[in-house]
């Protein structure tokens, strides 16, 4: 009861949520200012920047109260209480007086993780960026390097400089020949940030769309942030990029580096004569213009993608043919990117993981090769796409209306609003209030033989 009325704690996990992004945090609080719970799909967890900014605002909170308390009397209680029912200002307010002394101690971090990184002669970093398919590509090369050397990669979505820097802090040591980094950015100047913690000798650029186009501003301004990594490739090292994404090629060409172009569209790194086989993918990969013949449990062609990001490196530092194929016949789905799966009795892609318009579109696409099936989508559409929300959205909805039997779209949004005016059969589209009334709604139906594409799960703060 307490917490509905000063919701201290939710407002904390949005903020969480956000990163900690006071703006992006305003943002949901004038949407959602008077919300007093959330399904909480992921818990809030108490690290220590929690624990800071809840002990602070809390102080700030009491220290309010009593002197509106000493000023005003009852009235100025009161006054304060009420203030306690919207947190969200005292939050704000310790997030923005904590930015201070957490940016000495970052700084103190970076030089700290670079000066560890740089003292291991033989240690090579290996950064990934782009817009999507950076944590597919990071597990994937892991699993073919370390079967030759040992190496080292950040685990689940750790690709921030206190993330990172953990990892080398606790688990970095002078016997590790490679180290796997995955770089995320939201606005020009952070992949660089951590590029001058890590010194990359070799990256790879998957690709660029208009993923967390509202954070960035432009794709304009999203292209020179991924780049960031290939401007900070040392001189004796060398980058992969994706030629067949639509903004990469248009853009490498003018850097001095040692690029190589990967892709399907690519000649010397590639994928041929893909072919859906029982319980996997068959294809034929081509390193430095030699083919092999590989076989995979993934399916969808992106996953085949970042097949050839992964093993066009491994192949570049040294790792043997014989045993690159062996490792992707072992690769297995990152979780919920692509994942095929049973759930609630239902045969299921599951691609819930952060979707973007890229991901969106070849999940469709694998969705399409499902011929005899009925055919599912249910998504509430992609975040942080700015003003092209609406337009982008309808765009991905014409492509919902070719390929599904049917479109269940969850809550009420700009962004399902705009999937829904894409669909022109208006019969196909269904609404429900929340990821956890699918299952329901999939047994009404009564479908036969349905195949569900998952496509994105929204986290508590959208």
């Amino acid at each position: 009861m307490i917490s509905k009325i000063f919701p201290f704690r939710l407002h904390l996990q949005i903020l969480q949520l956000g990163e900690y992004r006071i703006v992006n945090f305003l943002k949901w609080i004038a949407k959602n200012l008077l919300k007093r719970s959330t399904e909480n799909k992921k818990k809030l967890v108490f690290s220590a920047k929690a624990k800071l900014v809840l002990v602070l605002a809390l102080t700030l909170f009491l220290l309010t109260v009593s002197a509106l308390t000493f000023i005003f009397g009852i009235t100025g209680l009161v006054l304060g209480v009420i203030l306690g029912t919207q947190p969200y200002l005292f939050l704000a307010i310790s997030t923005f007086l904590l930015k201070l002394p957490e940016n000495i101690a970052r700084t103190w971090i970076k030089q700290k993780t670079a000066k560890k990184v740089a003292s291991y002669k033989n240690l090579k970093v290996i950064g990934i960026t782009g817009s999507y398919g950076k944590t597919s590509v990071k597990e994937f090369l892991y699993q073919i390097l370390k079967t030759q050397f040992k190496t080292l990669k950040t685990p689940k979505s750790y690709n921030t400089v206190l993330g990172i820097s953990k990892v080398v802090d606790l688990e970095l040591d002078e016997t590790y020949e490679y180290f796997i980094c995955e770089l995320a950015a939201y606005k020009r100047g952070e992949v660089r940030e951590l590029c001058e913690m890590l010194s990359p000798s070799y990256g790879i650029l998957t690709g660029i769309n208009e993923q967390h186009l509202e954070m960035f501003g432009s794709i304009q301004n999203t292209t020179k942030a991924k780049f960031e990594l290939i401007e900070a490739i040392s001189e004796n090292g060398f980058a992969l990029v994706n030629v067949d994404n639509e903004i990469v090629p248009k853009s490498y060409k003018k850097y001095k580096k040692n690029l190589i172009p990967y892709g399907f569209s690519g000649k010397k790194f590639s994928a041929k004569n893909i072919k859906s086989v029982n319980n996997g993918t068959q294809f034929e990969l081509i390193l430095d213009g030699k083919k092999l013949q590989a076989k995979t449990k993934l399916i969808g062609k992106s996953q085949i993608q970042n097949i050839i990001a992964a093993a066009s490196i491994a192949f570049k530092l040294g790792v043997s043919p014989a045993k690159i194929i062996s490792a992707i016949e072992e690769l297995m789905p990152v979780p919920h990117r692509l994942d095929i799966k049973k759930i609630n009795g239902f045969q299921v892609i599951d691609d819930a993981y952060n979707s973007n318009v890229t991901g969106f579109s070849e999940a469709l696409n694998l969705l399409g090769e499902f011929k005899s099936s009925t055919k599912v989508i249910v998504t509430p559409g992609i975040v942080d796409l700015g003003s092209e929300t609406r337009s982008i959205h309808s765009r991905l909805g014409k492509l919902c209306d070719q390929v599904c039997d049917y479109v269940i779209l969850v809550g009420k949004s700009d962004r399902t609003d705009g999937l829904g005016s894409g669909i022109s059969n208006k019969r196909k589209v269904i609404y429900i209030d929340s990821v956890f009334d699918i299952w329901e709604r999939l047994r009404e139906l009564n479908l036969k033989d349905p195949i569900i594409l998952i496509e994105n799960d929204l986290p508590d703060n959208y």
